[in-house]
C-alpha cells in the first residue's frame, strides 16, 4: 500500500494544484518564438527544434499528439504513451530524472511538470537549456497549454486541431450529463485516504461532471482526510484509484461507510491503467477521461 500511495500522489500531483496563466506573446511562425510558461516564466526558442526531452508522461503526451514525437529524443519511466514513446530513451524517473543523460540528448527544450525538482531545473538553466512547464488543474488551462506549447515548437495548426477535437469531445459529453437527473456526492481516494482538494484536476473534473466532492473544502490541494471525516461526509459513491474494495473495507474506521455495502456505490479504477492515466493527466485524453470518471459514477449516461 504504502508504493501505490507514493506513486498515486506523485501521479496526482502532476495534475497541478495552479491554473495554467500560460500566454503567447509571439504572433509568427517563425522563430525566435517566445512564450510565458505555467510559472510565469518566458521561454525563448531563437530555432526550430531537434531534440526535445519530456520529463513527464503528459508532456509527452502532448508533444506527441502536436505530430512532435520524432524530436523527443529523452522522456521518463513512466511515459507510456502514446506507444511510440517506448522507443524513446529513458532518462529516469521524473522525481529523479539522470541530468548526465539529459544533458547527453544536447535537448533544444526540457518540458517538464510544475513537479520539477529546483536542482533539476537549476542544473538545466546553467546548461543554457530553455525549459517549459506544465501546470494545468482543468480543461481551459490543459487546452491552453497544448495551444502555448504548440506555438513554442512551430506546431500551431497540430495544436489548433488537438483542442477542437477536445472541444469536441467535452460538447458530446456535456451533452450526455443533460440526462442525469439526480446528481451525486463523492469521495475520490488515490491511496491511504488522501483525496482531491480544492483546485486539483480531479477536483475540478468532479464539478464539469457534476459530481460533489467531499473533499472541495479541504485545506490543501491533496489532504488526507481521516476515515470518520469520510464516514460523517457519507459519499454517495467511493472511487479508489489504487485501493480494491477488500482493501477499503479492511481499512479502520470505515465499516459504517454506507455506499461501500450498496451496489453502484464503490467504485474502482487501476490509477496505473488506461483509464487511470487519463483520468489524471491533463492532456489531449483528458476529456476522454471525464467521460471515463462520468460513466462509472452514472452508467445510465452511457445507455
Amino acid at each position: 500500500m504504502k508504493k501505490a500511495t507514493l506513486f498515486a500522489a506523485a501521479t496526482a500531483l502532476l495534475g497541478a494544484v495552479w491554473v495554467s496563466g500560460a500566454t503567447v506573446f509571439a504572433e509568427t511562425d517563425a522563430f525566435p518564438v517566445t512564450v510565458m510558461d505555467d510559472f510565469g516564466n518566458e521561454v525563448t526558442l531563437e530555432k526550430a527544434l531537434e531534440s526535445i526531452v519530456s520529463l513527464a508522461p503528459v508532456d509527452t503526451e502532448i508533444l506527441f499528439a502536436l505530430g512532435a514525437g520524432d524530436s523527443v529524443t529523452g522522456r521518463t519511466d513512466y511515459c507510456n504513451y502514446p506507444e511510440e514513446a517506448a522507443d524513446v530513451d529513458s532518462i529516469g524517473t521524473y522525481m529523479e530524472p539522470n541530468m548526465e543523460l539529459i544533458l547527453s540528448k544536447s535537448p533544444d527544450l526540457v518540458v517538464a511538470s510544475g513537479f520539477i525538482d529546483d536542482n533539476i531545473r537549476q542544473q538545466l538553466e546553467e546548461n543554457g537549456t530553455a525549459i517549459f512547464i506544465t501546470n494545468a488543474s482543468d480543461l481551459e488551462s490543459t487546452e491552453k497549454n497544448i495551444e502555448t506549447l504548440g506555438k513554442l515548437i512551430g506546431h500551431d495548426a497540430e495544436a489548433e486541431e488537438v483542442v477542437k477535437n477536445m472541444e469536441d469531445e467535452w460538447t458530446d459529453l456535456s451533452a450526455e450529463l443533460e440526462n442525469v437527473k439526480e446528481e451525486k456526492s463523492a469521495f475520490i481516494d488515490i491511496g491511504s485516504l488522501y483525496s482531491a482538494g480544492p483546485s486539483s484536476l480531479l477536483d475540478n473534473s468532479m464539478q464539469m461532471i457534476k459530481v460533489e466532492n467531499v473533499a472541495a473544502d479541504a485545506d490543501s490541494a491533496w489532504p488526507q482526510l481521516s476515515a470518520e471525516a469520510v464516514v460523517e461526509a457519507n459519499p454517495d459513491v467511493y472511487i479508489s484509484l489504487y485501493s480494491t474494495l477488500e482493501d477499503v473495507q479492511q481499512t479502520a474506521g470505515l465499516s459504517d461507510l454506507a455506499c461501500l455495502n450498496e451496489d453502484g456505490g464503490f467504485i474502482y479504477t487501476d490509477g496505473s491503467s488506461v483509464e487511470g492515466d487519463m483520468i489524471q493527466r491533463p492532456g489531449p485524453r483528458y476529456v476522454e477521461g471525464l467521460k471515463v470518471l462520468a460513466e462509472l459514477v452514472y452508467p445510465e449516461i452511457a445507455e
